[in-house]
């Protein structure tokens, strides 16, 4: 998957006419997607074609129903240029995040616009997988029904904490919500009448893609993302593409071993990293107890100055510190964003954790910036939208039209809701 915000870099002898247009399409649509509203004059300077190719290819994503012209803002002599925008209802993706409580749902459109947001609590029990696809599968179902007219979904895109296995969507272990080797794409195929492509990647992958095109690493080729929750996940991006690894399973993070001999892990062994940091780490640090509070009641003591809870999150900031000092050895990313709880606490344990990396990691330390997560708990959604969004980004008007005839093909199919994950 090619995470660059800027124009595609493509042969510069492309063998077709064709291959040129699609490339020079994608180069346009690209930069209004990711930087928004832009004049002629403007894409004419970011693309280097002409004026006339830049009119011609505006119009021609106009006809896709993918941009909109507008007159340009009236300032000095001259014709005022063409303001150019993408069209949020023109195309848009149904992205979910599912967590050991909740699902999480965004219909996001072109542009990267939050058309709409939902957030469901399971019913029974993360555990109960036909309970949670047939969540997501009406969740899809409410939200494509309030989708614009003539708008194309682009697809499904599923955030899981845990290995999801590349590229279809299996996934291997997720410790948090007690799956293992679950089928999650051909059961949410299956759910939705095969009317949607659909995808699934794990939690940490998605917030480095989220924070590295939208968020706190926008510009940076180099990027390490840890999302601390229930687990520890994490995802890298180096000189801009995603680090996916041989089955995809690149970025689990939460399992380096800190402490050999430590805490339990979910995963079964010993002082992972997730052990020491995760939200269960962090609350008995703070003195509660993780069968009667949670992750939010750390929070809100924290808020409110409790010098114990303060205390406490500072000790679990050297853990953190220690692991990151690991994984900036490994990957030596520029910039290092923390999301999830970890992002919500850094300010408090921001001292030991500093004080920990900079003692374990020595001079390259100064060569990795350390940072909060800008998109909080929407990361997962606004990487899961941007995986979908790839394939029009790549080939505009070829990606319409598969994704209308595939929607075309099996629209007489009515939503089918599991009731078995066999």
């Amino acid at each position: 998957m090619r995470l660059g915000a800027g124009p595609q870099v493509r042969p510069a002898d492309a063998s077709a006419q064709d291959d040129v247009r699609r490339a020079n399409l994608s180069s346009v649509l690209r930069l209004l997607h990711f930087h928004g509203p832009a004049t002629r004059s403007d894409l004419v300077a970011s693309t280097g074609f002409n004026r006339s190719t830049v009119g011609s290819l505006t119009s021609e994503l106009t006809k896709l129903g993918l941009v909109r012209e507008r007159p340009g803002v009236v300032g000095g002599k001259g014709r005022p240029s063409n303001l150019v925008e993408p069209v949020s209802t023109g195309a848009h993706v149904l992205a979910f995040d599912v967590t050991p409580s909740s699902v999480g749902a965004a219909r996001v459109g072109l542009g990267g616009y939050m058309l709409q947001v939902r957030r469901r609590l399971h019913s029974t029990s993360s555990h109960d997988v036909p309970a949670v696809v047939q969540l997501i599968a009406t969740l899809a179902t409410e939200m494509q029904a309030r989708a614009a007219t003539g708008s194309v979904c682009l697809g499904i895109v599923v955030s899981v904490m845990g290995s999801v296995r590349q590229p279809d969507g299996l996934v291997r272990r997720s410790p948090p919500l007690g799956w293992h080797e679950v089928p999650l794409a051909d059961l949410l195929r299956e759910a939705t009448g095969h009317k949607y492509p659909v995808a699934v990647g794990n939690d940490g992958d998605l917030g480095a893609v989220a924070e590295y095109l939208r968020g706190a690493a926008r510009g940076t080729q180099d990027v390490l993302y840890v999302r601390g929750e229930v687990g520890v996940g994490g995802g890298v991006v180096v000189d801009g593409e995603l680090l996916k690894g041989a089955g995809g399973y690149a970025g689990e993070v939460g399992h380096i071993v800190v402490k050999p001999g430590g805490r339990t892990c979910s995963c079964g062994a010993r002082g992972c990293w997730e052990a020491e940091v995760g939200d269960g780490a962090i609350i008995r640090a703070v003195g509660r107890d993780p069968r009667e509070s949670e992750i939010e009641d750390v929070l809100s003591d924290v808020a409110i100055g409790n010098r114990r809870a303060i205390s406490g999150v500072r000790k679990t900031g050297e853990w953190v510190g220690l692991g990151l000092a690991s994984l900036v050895n490994i990957f030596n990313p520029r910039i290092v964003v923390l999301g999830g709880t970890l992002g919500a606490l850094y300010p408090t344990m921001e001292p030991t954790l500093a004080s920990s990396f900079s003692r374990t990691l020595g001079p390259m330390r100064e060569q990795a910036m350390i940072v909060r997560g800008e998109l909080g708990s929407d990361a997962q959604l606004v990487g899961a939208s941007e995986v979908a969004f790839a394939d029009v980004l790549e080939d505009p008007a070829g990606t319409l039209e598969a994704r209308t005839a595939q929607a075309d093909e099996h629209e007489d199919h009515p939503l089918r809701v599991l009731h078995q994950a066999g």
